[in-house]
């Protein structure tokens, strides 16, 4: 790109070079903008096929918790104490347990009534928990197991609890329902409308990565860059305007 004295030529000329680079990244970011603010939320994130009911844990014996506890430190060292929370799962009441071993978050549920340890649950028992929770009855076309580390950063389930099971509905949408074996909760609801947030989401953020983290200097760098085009439209506009150069003549007179 070669330059000469005239500022208005130069003015033009970088303009036009600013827009053709960033031009392609400000679509996206339009494009991105249009699809987020125009969605409906709750389809994105799966509930629209799922029940929305509360459930509520009747009075517990606390002491039973404090049973499986001490059950548990009996093979776990326990660093120190995430949250204990009351959940129900396949009608029958527990504490859901979270600690820290070894500096590793883990999930522990325990019987309210009885204060036994429940082990992992079973692919059929995951599966209970899925059509449960479905508003109507879908068709389950697939079913998938995922061991621990077999997420990447760029999976559809990353950074959620494993080992979980993979259910796939025969629907339109082509949901996915992922249930933890360790917690036997939904974990995550994925379909296509969520999918193509996920994607535009990445190119709105530009981290291609993890997809989450805006903070990135990409982002930095093409933001500053479209400050500097947008100023130079300004710009270009103050050298090119006829009101402007009026007004110019006129103080110089």
């Amino acid at each position: 790109m070669k330059f000469k004295k005239n500022i208005n030529y130069n003015a033009r000329k970088i303009h036009r070079y600013l827009g053709v680079f960033m031009g392609v990244q400000f679509f996206f970011w339009a494009l991105g903008g249009l699809y987020f603010s125009w969605n409906n939320m709750d389809d994105v994130h799966g509930e629209t096929l799922l029940k929305q009911e509360k459930k509520y844990v009747e009075l517990v014996d606390f002491s039973q918790i404090q049973k499986g506890i001490d059950s548990l430190k009996t093979f776990t060292i326990i660093d120190s104490v995430h949250s204990v929370k009351l959940v129900e799962t396949l009608k029958k009441s527990f504490a859901q347990f979270r600690f820290f071993e070894n500096g590793q978050l883990k999930s522990q549920l325990i019987s309210t009534e009885t204060g036994s340890l429940r082990p992992e649950f079973t692919g059929q028992e995951c599966l209970e928990i899925a059509e449960q929770q479905l508003l109507v009855p879908i068709p389950i076309g697939k079913a998938k197991f995922l061991p621990k580390h077999s997420t990447g950063m760029h999976h559809e389930y990353r950074e959620k609890p494993l080992p979980a099971f993979a259910f796939t509905l025969n629907h339109p949408s082509k949901t996915t329902i992922y249930v933890s074996t360790e917690s036997g909760e939904i974990t995550s609801v994925r379909n296509n409308n969520w999918r193509r947030f996920d994607f535009l989401w990445m190119l709105h953020t530009m981290d291609y990565q993890s997809r989450d983290h805006i903070t990135n200097w990409v982002l930095r760098i093409f933001s500053a860059l479209g400050i500097v085009t947008i100023l130079s439209g300004f710009f270009l506009f103050y050298l090119t305007s006829s009101s402007i150069k009026k007004i110019r003549k006129r103080k110089k007179q």
